[in-house]
């Protein structure tokens, strides 16, 4: 089964909280990889940021909000985890009863 992606739209200023909060975040798998992902998009300007669906759990459950920028960029993270994951469920569901028919 392919790696479900998660996109995220944040506003520069919740990139660069984001930025700064995962500096404060304990290591967890991925963080480097979150990390870069997060500095290429605010170097090329972008506001979109994707990730795969496990990494996008492990940032959200490990990210903290230590401002308002950082408590609404993590609302809409979590927000797009749980609509991917949601797609992702259906998805699955939809295979399973076209196999069992």
């Amino acid at each position: 089964m392919a790696m479900e992606a998660v996109q995220v739209r944040w506003t520069r200023a919740e990139l660069a909280a984001v930025r700064e909060a995962i500096e404060l975040t304990p290591l967890f798998e991925g963080r480097v990889d979150v990390r870069e992902t997060i500095r290429r998009t605010l170097r090329a300007n972008r506001r979109r940021v994707t990730l795969d669906l496990v990494l996008a759990e492990r940032l959200a459950s490990h990210l903290v909000p230590v401002d308002m920028q950082t408590a609404i960029a993590k609302v809409k993270l979590l927000r797009a985890v749980r609509d991917a994951r949601t797609a992702h469920e259906t998805a699955a569901q939809a295979t399973h009863a076209v196999h069992a028919a």
